[in-house]
């Protein structure tokens, strides 16, 4: 049996099926994890490149191809600015028991677009429409807009939309993280340590609480919990409503602050504690 899921083509959205396809197989170079190396639809001896529009061809065809030729593991589409669809590919993010990791989940949840399980069956791949300027890779995450080809499967993970969605403010977002945590390495604290509080959920709801913030739910965050907020201190800065802040409590008793619109990208716990204090 193939280590990867077969292509459920008939559940591909449409927007995916516009962009360039090509054949792709899985391929073991001297000891090294198995590569996805794009292949030709016209002609499968020949490697596809995804900066050549030549190697690609039409969905319809590439499906005949997969379908009728064997000796391939999947369909893959090639990402494009002119398409202005992005992947955010999450990688190990499934365990064995089918459960998603808490910071995926929240993602795919805030995302609310397209998102479907890649081929080996532990990550996902979040389609929206926005782009990126450049590549963004972090650890268990990768963010493309143009000159890569995306392994697709139409397996698509369960209570998201149908289609891509529209995206920009968020993926905005994490490009100013990624710059952010270039140019801003934090120096190690040597001061006096408080031990954690027991009850980590409890701490952030009482912190909350004096502040007077109506909090949307509590759950599981990476070490800790997160408490979504039903708005956000800048909302009014906001272009798409007041919703999408969070804040965070890790195992170590920290409090952390986060929001994915554009105007909030920089902002921090501190700048979330100064707001509230300032307010009362």
């Amino acid at each position: 049996m193939s280590a990867w899921l077969t292509v459920h083509t008939d559940e591909i959205p449409r927007e995916l099926r516009a962009l360039g396809c090509v054949l792709w197989r899985a391929e073991t170079r001297e000891g090294d994890k198995p590569t996805k190396v794009p292949y030709c639809v016209a002609n499968p001896s020949r490697k596809a490149s995804s900066t050549d529009p030549k190697t690609w061809a039409t969905f319809d065809d590439a499906v005949e191809a997969y379908e009728a030729l064997g000796g391939f593991d999947g369909i893959g589409v090639v990402l494009t600015q002119a398409a202005g669809i992005t992947c955010v590919d999450l990688d190990r993010v499934i365990d064995s028991a089918g459960q998603l990791d808490p910071r995926a989940a929240t993602l795919v949840e805030r995302f609310d677009s397209w998102t479907e399980i890649s081929p080996g069956g532990r990550g996902l791949h979040i389609f929206a429409y926005g782009t990126v300027p450049a590549a963004i890779k972090g650890d268990q995450i990768e963010i493309y807009s143009e000159a890569r080809y995306i392994a697709i499967t139409g397996h698509r993970w369960a209570s998201t939309p149908n289609e891509p969605r529209e995206r920009q403010s968020y993926l905005d977002n994490f490009v100013r993280l990624a710059h952010t945590g270039e140019s801003s390495a934090r120096r190690p604290w040597t001061g006096p340590c408080v031990p954690p509080p027991d009850d980590l959920a409890g701490e952030l709801l009482a912190k909350l609480e004096t502040w007077g913030i109506p909090a949307a739910r509590v759950k599981r965050w990476s070490d800790g919990y997160l408490v979504e907020l039903v708005a956000c201190p800048w909302a009014g800065e906001h272009t798409t409503g007041p919703g999408g802040a969070a804040v965070m409590i890790h195992a170590s008793g920290a409090f952390d602050f986060t929001c994915l619109h554009a105007h909030c990208a920089g902002r921090t716990w501190r700048d979330f504690r100064a707001a509230m204090e300032s307010a009362r």
